[in-house]
């Protein structure tokens, strides 16, 4: 997600943060790891907190040219409530297109 945020930024207003970073988890101790690994989330300069579809359009919002007019497709009756749907949708299932990890070995008492 973090790679498709830095791709599509024509702003360069947009600080895409790595929530597996250390200094990243101390700048924002109010966001849970758990709620992180859920969804995408975008924090404002004023500290609010958007998430998943939301944080999306938040993102929308502060881009220029047609990008930036995506965002007002949330004030269509009915378009925010389908895109939170599909947002959860596509990210219940992002970790299933990663490459898998090798398994920890087991431990032997």
């Amino acid at each position: 997600m973090l790679e498709a945020v830095r791709h599509f930024d024509n702003s360069s207003r947009i600080d895409a943060l790595d929530l597996h970073d250390p200094a990243v988890r101390a700048r924002f101790p109010g966001l849970e790891r758990e709620h992180l690994m859920e969804a995408l989330h975008a924090v404002d300069d004023r500290g609010r907190i958007f998430r998943g579809a939301r944080a999306v359009n938040e993102i929308l919002r502060h881009q220029g040219g047609v990008v930036g007019l995506l965002a007002y497709l949330w004030y269509v009756p009915g378009y925010a409530w389908l895109a939170d749907r599909q947002y959860k949708r596509i990210a219940a299932s992002r970790y299933r297109f990663q490459p898998k990890r090798a398994a920890e070995p087991s431990r032997v008492d």
